[in-house]
This record gives structure tokens, sequence and C-alpha cells, in this order.
């Protein structure tokens, strides 16, 4: 069985860092054969927060399929 994990409209830039944390070892966890984020990425599109997306998104395990919502 495949094993898909989808998070959506992440929001970095109004993120709490222990639930970011939790988020992505709970992801690990699961050693899925997919991970889809998708939706806003960010709050504002700020660079820090496009910045802090970036780093969550490379810190996940691949294949990693990103489509990011107007932000």
């Amino acid at each position: 069985m495949i094993r898909i994990v989808h998070v959506s409209d992440l929001h970095f830039g109004t993120e709490q860092p222990a639930l970011v944390a939790a988020l992505e070892s709970q992801i690990h966890a699961l050693k899925p054969d997919l991970v889809a984020a998708s939706g806003d990425l960010t709050q504002r599109a700020r660079p820090r927060e496009l910045a802090a997306a970036a780093a969550f998104i490379s810190r996940l395990p691949r294949p990693v399929l990103t489509v990011p919502g107007n932000h």
C-alpha cells in the first residue's frame, strides 16, 4: 500500500516552532512514499517566510510534491 502524507496551508510567518518540529517528526515517523504540501505556504509571501517554508520542505522525506497557493 502506498502511503501519502498531505499537509496544506502551512502559513509560515505565523508558525509555532514546537508545532513545526512535531509535524516534521510525525511525517518522518509515518515513512511516507510521497509528501504533498499544498495551499498557502506563507502568510504574506515575505522573504523570511519563504525561506522558512523552503527550509521545512527541504527537511521532509523525499519525494515531495509542492503545489503553492496564492501566498
